[in-house]
């Protein structure tokens, strides 16, 4: 990778674009968070769950649900608790995904239940011949995605495109 290319004037201009368009993006992102509050705050003083307000002609559907959300130190409960911390614990998706390699070997008997086809293992399946292509023909669909993600360094030296 080429961190000192200096890119050419077209993709100057659409990496400056790019970047205004995020901080559009960002802009949107607060003012849709506080047109909900102002909202919330509205269904709040209802007392309702659902409101069908008509505007300009048309129709519109506000729902408003609480929840309590509960972070607890998990260290601390840890060594309060001893043992008896693993009686309070349920299944964590976040950790799950972080743990995975090392837990994939005690899934493998839910995998019936909790598992999708995986296309390296699928290839591995059908090279050593515990199934066969035909088996797969008209039962996947195959697509291709391009993932492009544009951010700036966040080192002291990092120059800004069109710095403010």
């Amino acid at each position: 990778m080429n961190d000192q290319a200096i890119p050419s004037p077209e993709l100057t201009a659409v990496l400056r674009e790019y970047e205004e368009i995020q901080r559009e993006e960002k802009a949107l992102k607060e003012r849709k968070t506080a047109l909900k509050d102002k909202l919330a705050a509205h269904m709040q003083a209802l007392r309702a769950t659902e409101w069908m307000p008509q505007v300009d002609g048309r129709s519109f559907k506000v729902r408003y649900r609480e929840t309590v959300v509960i972070n607890y130190d998990e260290e601390t409960l840890r060594q309060r608790l001893g043992e008896r911390y693993r009686q309070v614990l349920g299944p964590d998706l976040r950790k799950l995904r972080h743990h995975l390699d090392e837990v994939a070997p005690l899934l493998e008997p839910q995998l019936g239940i909790i598992g999708s086809p995986v296309p390296d293992k699928v290839k591995a399946a059908i090279a050593s011949g515990l199934v066969s292509a035909d088996e797969f023909k008209g039962a996947f669909e195959k697509t291709e995605k391009q993932y492009i993600a544009v951010s700036q360094p966040v080192s002291a030296g990092a120059d800004r495109l069109d710095a403010p």
